[in-house]
């Protein structure tokens, strides 16, 4: 039984308790009521979500609907062989068919020019209906990719229509219309418009994944307005061949308005050619503040118009430039033929002179002085305010016997200018020799001993037989401590790889700066299948040489692959951060002489037209066969040497007219041996 006292000590224990009852209990109703309201949001979220989905779905398929009558499917008839002769035609063209868009009621039709970049026996036209045509080619534009084809029907097509100005901002979403199979289904893919002014001021793009099959469609916004046409294109340097990036996440377009205004030269039958104008940049860097020209080609537009090496661009039509890729951006959307205004600065004053853009320049034939140089800083007073600053000169280490330069240049020469252009770094120097025209004498002003000397010699070309001689500081012994030849990996990529190079522990890094190592790239045969012992016979030629040999292995042991072009690069640009590098070739076996070409010589040949920035030189043999990349011209800014064993063009393959055209000079090496062939690459440094 319960006393007094215990009825009171229980009464106030629930008194201290009945507080956190209650809060206990609101607490219980408020997640009560706030798990609820989340309820009601979550459905509210997943109502919108849902709602915004059907709505964007129902806006691409609207969007696509209203271009699809004038989209057309292409079929290509009969493509034949690539050079080199087999079955190795790109996946693109056997994922044929592509598109074309109406342009006129009369039977106009834009395709992409894919479809007439090989030889075919007939190029037909399936309309929506499924109704086939035979087209005829009247005209191409091969400054965007672009081809116009004319069909005849009974009935009208139905055009699409292109707006007056894209305004659709960067971030808008967009739709790539295309048609594929035997029914002509419509294909769509949505993106973002992800930039406007792509690939030198030419092209949109999109991150709309796009196959073979939408080339030649339209790029439309969510309205139905066409912004572009789909066309393979690929980033100067990103890839061997413009149809590389298909189905990547970036899709290149030409603008609707652009095209519109080329309509009219299309339907007369005028082909089209980008605008050149023959400018060669003093500054290394394209986005340095520096619009200086090193030199300017020899009877190009920019020479005809009076524009001269040490000139500086101020403007393109009227928009201020201030770095040569500006200048780049400014001029790539002309096109052959049409005439623009150029600003210049010239000791001191402004001038403007008109320049019409040609579709050709007569090709590169890169001159060599035979001289090794380098940059060196030095302090010079700045009267302005008074202060030192550290300014560059070039300096001649070195002469290379039997050369322009033997006899009149000396090591130690300072060279401050070549003709009317000042001379600051090496780059310069090298893209005037690289733009230089045969047989026209240079003049060289010297600084020897303190005191300014003038001196007259005449470059002589690159091509022909390579030199027999080098440099005294590039020949003799092997070095006291043998190279060791040692692994190279790359953590996401299976190719195996050995290089031959200086022990680390036993040359310093200023001593191996000092020598200027050069460094050649061997691609290995794909049966063979072990670097480190593909090096062995290398060691003792690559030490006397001052040559770093790399070693790699295909992925494959039947093939080298485009992709793994990349690779090669990565693994180069890591060899260059272990050792000092000043120049770079590279080569496969077959550039031996008496040693059968395989496939890394085909390989070699894909890395030269499309990897400018690491190598100077590629070395191949004679019987190579090249891989069905698009030929570019050699560029002065990245200029490349093309080696072969053999004594005279003669003997070699059909492949090196075309080259040889497009401006690569052409080295002969005759009998070639390893020691001939790191002789080659260590000129390569020589300008």
């Amino acid at each position: 039984m319960l006393n007094l006292n215990s009825i009171r000590c229980l009464l106030l224990a629930a008194a201290c308790l009945l507080p956190s009852v209650r809060a206990a209990a609101q607490n219980d109703t408020a997640q009560n009521d706030t798990a609820q309201n989340d309820t009601a949001k979550n459905d509210t979220a997943r109502k919108d979500t849902a709602e915004y989905r059907q709505a964007m779905a129902s806006a691409v398929r609207n969007a696509a609907e209203r271009v699809l009558p004038s989209v057309v499917s292409i079929e290509v008839i009969g493509v034949a062989e690539v050079a080199g002769g087999g079955n190795r035609q790109s996946e693109v063209a056997q994922d044929a068919p592509s598109c074309g868009v109406v342009v006129d009621a009369d039977g106009w039709i834009v395709a992409s020019d894919i479809i007439v970049r090989r030889p075919s026996a007939s190029i037909l036209v399936v309309l929506p209906d499924q109704t086939r045509l035979a087209a005829t080619i009247v005209a191409r534009d091969h400054h965007r990719g672009l081809v116009m084809l004319r069909v005849e029907s009974n009935t009208p097509l139905i055009p699409l229509e292109f707006p007056d100005a894209v305004d659709t901002p960067v971030g808008s979403t967009v739709v790539a219309v295309g048609r594929y199979g035997g029914d002509r289904s419509p294909m769509v893919s949505s993106g973002i418009l992800s930039a406007t002014g792509r690939l030198e001021g030419t092209m949109l793009q999109s991150d709309a994944r796009v196959s073979p099959s939408f080339y030649g469609g339209p790029l439309v916004d969510l309205y139905g307005n066409a912004i572009g046409v789909l066309v393979p294109a690929v980033a100067e340097g990103g890839a061997p061949d413009d149809t590389s990036w298909y189905d990547s996440g970036i899709a290149f377009a030409v603008p609707t308005p652009v095209l519109t205004n080329k309509l009219e030269r299309l339907r007369s039958g005028q082909d089209i050619r980008k605008g050149l104008i023959g400018i060669v940049p003093k500054a290394k860097d394209p986005y340095a503040e520096d619009t200086e020209l090193a030199a300017v080609r020899s009877r190009s537009p920019a020479e005809r118009a009076g524009i001269e090496p040490g000139d500086s661009v101020v403007a393109i039509n009227g928009n201020p430039v201030r770095m040569f890729q500006q200048i780049k951006q400014a001029l790539g959307p002309y096109d052959a033929d049409e005439s623009i205004e150029i600003t210049l600065r010239r000791d001191g004053e402004t001038r403007t002179v008109t320049v019409t853009l040609a579709e050709s320049i007569p090709p590169l034939n890169p001159q060599r002085l035979g001289v090794w140089l380098s940059e060196n800083a030095v302090e010079a007073s700045n009267e302005a305010d008074n202060e030192a600053e550290v300014q560059s000169e070039v300096v001649v280490r070195a002469v290379v016997p039997d050369t322009a330069a033997d006899g009149k240049l000396e090591p130690g020469d300072v060279i401050k200018k070549v003709d009317q252009t000042e001379i600051n770094d090496v780059a310069t120097i090298g893209r005037m020799l690289i733009t230089a025209v045969a047989d026209e004498e240079l003049t060289l002003a010297v600084e020897r001993d303190g005191e300014p000397v003038e001196i007259k010699l005449t470059p002589t070309p690159i091509a022909g037989p390579t030199l027999k001689k080098t440099i005294e500081q590039w020949s003799g012994d092997a070095p006291e401590n043998p190279w060791d030849v040692q692994q190279l990996r790359l953590p996401d990529v299976p190719n195996l790889a050995a290089y031959v190079a200086p022990k680390p522990d036993q040359v310093a890094a200023e001593q191996l700066a000092e020598q200027g190592l050069a460094m050649l790239v061997l691609l290995l045969a794909p049966e063979q299948r072990d670097p480190a012992e593909a090096l062995q016979p290398w060691r003792d030629a690559a030490g006397r040489a001052g040559v770093v040999v790399c070693a790699i292995c295909s992925e494959d042991e039947q093939r080298w692959q485009q992709k793994e072009i990349d690779v090669i690069s990565r693994m180069t640009t890591l060899m260059a951060q272990r050792v000092p590098i000043s120049a770079s070739a590279v080569a496969a076996n077959g550039a031996l002489k008496d040693t059968a070409a395989s496939a890394a010589d085909s390989m070699v040949i894909a890395i030269a037209l499309s990897d400018r920035k690491n190598f100077a030189g590629i070395a191949v043999a004679a019987d190579a066969k090249p891989p069905a990349v698009r030929l570019r011209e050699n560029e002065p800014d990245r200029a490349l040497e093309i080696m072969l064993p053999i004594d005279s063009l003669d003997d070699g393959p059909t492949w090196l007219a075309p080259l040889a055209t497009a401006g690569y000079p052409i080295s002969l090496g005759g009998d070639t041996q390893a020691d001939d062939l790191l002789r080659w690459v260590r000129l390569l440094q020589t300008i």
